[in-house]
C-alpha cells in the first residue's frame, strides 16, 4: 500500500508506505511542504495506519523543508490521538542535523510524542530501520 500526495507544482513532498516485509509504515518527505501540506499528508498517513493497524512508523525528514517545528502542537492535538488508536506505538525520525526536521524532532521527543510513543530519533534511515527491527523483536519476546 502506498500513496502520495503533490504539492502546488505537481511535485511528489510526501510518500507514505506500508511495507508488509518489514512490518512498518515508512514515510519520505521530499523538498518544501507548507503547514497545510503537512496537515494533509499526515491525514493520508493515518487513514494507511487506520488501514493497517501497523505499529511501527519510520518519519523520514531528511529531503524536508519547511516549518515542521511549528507543526508539532498541531500534531500532538490532531494527529497523535489517531495515531494511538490506529495502533502507533514506535516512531522513528530520521532528520538532517541542522534542519527544522531535526528541531521538530528534539520538540517532539520532548513532548506528548515522546511521552506516548516508545519515540527514537536518528540522522539516517539504516540506524532507524535496525532500531524499529530491535523493538519488533523486544516486543514479540514479551509475547
Amino acid at each position: 500500500m502506498r500513496r502520495e500526495q503533490l504539492n502546488q507544482f505537481g511535485k511528489i513532498y510526501y510518500v507514505v508506505e506500508y511495507q508488509q516485509s518489514r512490518d512498518i509504515i515508512n514515510t519520505v518527505w521530499h523538498g518544501y511542504a507548507s503547514k497545510n501540506d503537512i496537515r494533509t499528508a499526515c491525514s493520508v498517513g493515518l487513514e494507511l495506519l487506520r488501514e493497517t493497524g501497523c505499529r511501527y512508523k519510520l518519519n523520514d525528514n531528511t529531503n524536508l523543508r519547511g516549518p515542521w517545528s511549528e507543526m508539532v502542537e498541531w500534531l500532538e492535538q490532531a494527529w497523535l490521538p489517531g495515531a494511538l488508536h490506529a495502533g502507533l506505538r514506535y516512531l522513528a525520525h530520521v532528520a538532517a542535523p541542522g534542519t527544522f526536521g531535526e528541531e521538530a524532532g528534539k520538540v517532539m521527543q520532548v513532548g506528548q510524542i515522546g511521552q506516548q510513543l516508545t519515540y527514537g530519533m536518528f540522522d539516517n534511515r539504516m540506524e532507524a530501520l535496525i532500531w524499529l527491527s530491535a523493538c519488533q523483536e523486544k516486543e514479540k519476546q514479551h509475547v
